[in-house]
């Protein structure tokens, strides 16, 4: 997909629209690329949230890494300070039984690792892979810390980026404390709305990533099977709807059949 809404698009710059060569394929798909509201406002939003650090592009490296690469490895000791500009990243560790944990997704303008970068820590504390093809700008170290210095609108970006991870890490934490599979579910669906929401024209939400039974049990600790289970029954009540990897929350009902309202206007 993204190979030809970039030929479609190289050709519509040309003024040509495609149909010179694979008209059918060409316009089909740009006009698919351009109506669908998810892919727009992923772009945008992306653009937005890299924000200042695009005045330091030429001072760093930019990086291609393809879904599911590992970027930097727990123990590591990295090289650079990393920026998103595209895509998502999945910080996880791993237990002594082998078990996957996701401790926290980032996407565009989130800086990693923060605690080497903040010289909390020597080495990298997680694994950090990519989730889909990811683009990202490599720093030196010293270049990032004066940047953050002398720029307050780099500071600002920094500083608003990591409180709204402090809230979501919260939100986080509480969907793991709940001793019921179904309350964690709840909890941690409301968390991807808070950070990954996308309001509907019927006033549903859908979480902007394609996940799968496995990564939700991932984040709450359960296994793959319960996740399927509970996520169905909500399904069933009419409280979530899911397809494709794709997960829509009816958030008034899901507050008022599972009384988890506390975090329901919560946006990150």
């Amino acid at each position: 997909m993204g190979y030809w809404v970039s030929f479609c698009c190289s050709y519509i710059s040309r003024g040509n629209y495609g149909l010179k060569k694979y008209p059918k394929q060409a316009v089909k798909i740009y006009r698919s690329s351009i109506s669908t509201k998810p892919f727009y406002n992923v772009i945008m939003e992306e653009l937005q949230k890299f924000g200042a650090f695009r005045k330091f592009v030429d001072q760093g490296i930019i990086r291609q890494y393809p879904k599911k690469r590992t970027i930097l490895f727990q123990g590591e000791v990295p090289r650079s300070v990393l920026v998103i500009k595209k895509g998502l990243v999945k910080v996880y560790g791993i237990t002594g039984d082998g078990d996957q944990r996701t401790v926290t997704l980032l996407s565009a303008g989130d800086v990693f690792p923060m605690s080497w970068t903040t010289d909390r820590a020597l080495v990298c504390l997680y694994y950090y892979e990519a989730v889909t093809d990811c683009t990202v700008l490599a720093l030196p170290k010293a270049t990032y810390e004066r940047a953050f210095v002398e720029d307050p609108e780099l500071r600002e970006q920094v500083y608003n980026n990591y409180l709204a991870h402090y809230v979501s890490s919260t939100m986080h934490i509480y969907a793991l404390e709940h001793s019921h599979a179904q309350d964690k579910i709840v909890y941690i669906l409301q968390c991807l709305i808070a950070r990954f929401g996308e309001k509907l024209p019927d006033g549903r939400l859908r979480i902007t990533l394609r996940l799968s039974h496995q990564d939700i049990a991932d984040m709450v600790g359960i296994t793959r099977e319960t996740t399927a289970v509970e996520l169905h029954r909500l399904k069933k009540r009419g409280l979530i709807d899911y397809q494709r990897f794709t997960y829509i929350v009816d958030m008034e009902k899901l507050v008022r059949a599972t009384g988890s309202d506390e975090f329901e206007s919560i946006r990150v």
